[in-house]
């Protein structure tokens, strides 16, 4: 007998368990009920970064190429050549970071020197490619628009990451950052002709990376 109305107990107050907030009131006078609700809103972790064309917090598989055209007249003389190409033109490309998760840190990678594929020829270093960092012409909302320190490329024979990385700090726990970066070529050596770079297998190309915690 006990065991059924300990059943028969349970089976009455279930409803009012599965209603966790509910206030019932009667008085022959004014009366008030209160009822509460919790609210949560999730906001996962993101992390974009756009080097040269891109779709603003969105993946574009374009890469850009800039190129430096040495005159025939000016090999190896230390006046700089412009670049051409990038989506800025003239060998400049957009930059832009947006991160919700605390500082970023960016960094580049290279697979060696710029190589024109002949063997024994003399390369072309990192170091001779010079980047200006400056603001965008037009800012995007939202965002700050200031220049953005290029991370040291590494000058190894055989390439690899950045000595240094570039560190956005976050303000409020946001990085919103863009700018621009603006290529020349050094052109301090003077070398055989060949093009130099050009193909991921020549060592052309560089891979930027954004990491945040």
């Amino acid at each position: 007998m006990k065991k059924l109305l300990l059943v028969t107990a349970l089976a009455a107050i279930a409803p009012l368990a599965a209603h966790a907030e509910s206030n019932f009131t009667t008085a022959a006078g004014a009366q008030s009920a209160a009822a509460k609700l919790d609210f949560r809103v999730v906001v996962p972790k993101v992390l974009f970064l756009q080097v040269g064309t891109g779709t603003n917090l969105a993946n574009n598989a374009t890469v850009d190429k800039v190129s430096f055209d040495v005159p025939a007249g000016a090999i190896g003389n230390g006046t700089a050549v412009a670049g051409t190409g990038g989506d800025l033109a003239s060998g400049g490309v957009t930059v832009r970071v947006l991160g919700n998760s605390g500082t970023v840190s960016l960094t580049n990678a290279t697979t060696g020197q710029l190589s024109s594929g002949v063997a024994g020829n003399p390369t072309v270093p990192w170091t001779d490619i010079v980047v200006t960092a400056g603001a965008l012409a037009t800012t995007t909302s939202g965002y700050t628009n200031a220049a953005i320190a290029h991370p040291p490329f590494n000058s190894a024979a055989a390439g690899g990451a950045s000595a240094a990385a570039t560190t956005l700090a976050a303000s409020a726990g946001l990085v919103r950052r863009e700018g621009s970066w603006t290529f020349a070529y050094a052109n301090t050596a003077t070398l055989p002709a060949g093009t130099y770079g050009d193909t991921v297998g020549n060592n052309g190309r560089v891979t930027y990376t954004a990491t945040a915690p």
